[in-house]
C-alpha cells in the first residue's frame, strides 16, 4: 500500500515568502509616510491652537507676542495648552510684531519627531505672504 505524505513543497514555501516579502515592500513605506503625516497633523493642529491665542492677544494688546512654549505654564505670555504636543515638539513664536508673526514646532531630539520642522508665517499686512512650511 502507498503512503501519500503530506505538506507543503519546496517551491510552494518559496513562492509564499516572495508574496510576503513584495507586501511588506510597499506597505513599510506607506506606513512611514502615514507616520510622517500624523506628526505633521500633530504639529500642525498646537500651531492653530497657538494661531488662536495670538489672535486673542492681539485683540486684547494690539500687537502680536514672542512665546517660547514649555511644561512651566506660568512662564507663558499666551494663554494656550500645548501640553501633549510638547511630549514630541519644541513649539516657539520666533518673531511676532504688530502685523503678524511666525510659528514653529521643532521636533525633540529623541523623540519620533527628530529632524523635522514645521513652520507657520502669518502676515496681516500681506496675506499672500502666509503659509506653511514643512520638512
Amino acid at each position: 500500500m502507498k503512503v501519500r505524505e503530506r505538506g507543503f513543497t519546496l517551491m510552494e514555501l518559496m513562492v509564499v515568502i516572495v508574496i510576503v516579502a513584495i507586501l511588506a515592500a510597499v506597505a513599510v513605506p506607506l506606513y512611514v509616510n502615514y507616520v510622517k503625516d500624523a506628526q505633521r497633523t500633530e504639529a500642525k493642529g498646537a500651531i492653530g491652537a497657538v494661531i488662536t491665542a495670538e489672535q486673542t492677544y492681539y485683540q486684547v494688546h494690539g500687537t502680536y507676542t514672542k512665546d517660547t512654549f514649555s511644561s512651566n505654564l506660568d512662564t507663558q505670555v499666551l494663554n494656550c495648552d500645548l501640553t501633549d504636543a510638547l511630549n514630541n515638539w519644541d513649539i516657539k513664536v520666533l518673531s511676532a510684531d504688530a502685523n503678524g508673526f511666525s510659528v514653529t514646532a521643532t521636533g525633540k531630539t529623541g523623540a519620533t519627531t527628530a529632524g523635522r520642522l514645521v513652520t507657520l508665517n502669518y502676515s496681516r499686512s500681506s496675506p499672500a505672504a502666509n503659509g506653511w512650511v514643512e520638512n
